[in-house]
């Protein structure tokens, strides 16, 4: 089963692509395309508060185990 967490890199990929259509919508002058750009990074913006919370939300359970966290294997390790 596949988690949010683990789609982060594909929804955080919005932003970048929201810029590269912005350029493209601001050189053609397409409003509608500009505005659907916007869009795009408002919800990437929101994306990555609530992956950056989630993220520290589950440090702060890995500390308070007494273990630390490894954000590259996002997992608990425990250290003796």
């Amino acid at each position: 089963m596949v988690t949010v967490l683990q789609l982060q890199p594909v929804f955080l990929s919005i932003a970048p692509v929201s810029v590269a259509v912005m350029l493209y919508a601001m050189k053609s002058k397409k409003l509608w395309l500009m505005r659907f750009s916007l869009i795009g990074m408002v919800i990437s913006v929101f994306l990555l508060f609530a992956f950056q919370y989630l993220d520290y939300r589950y440090l702060e359970n890995c500390l308070l185990q007494g273990e630390v966290y490894n954000p590259l294997l996002s997992s608990c390790i425990k250290l003796n």
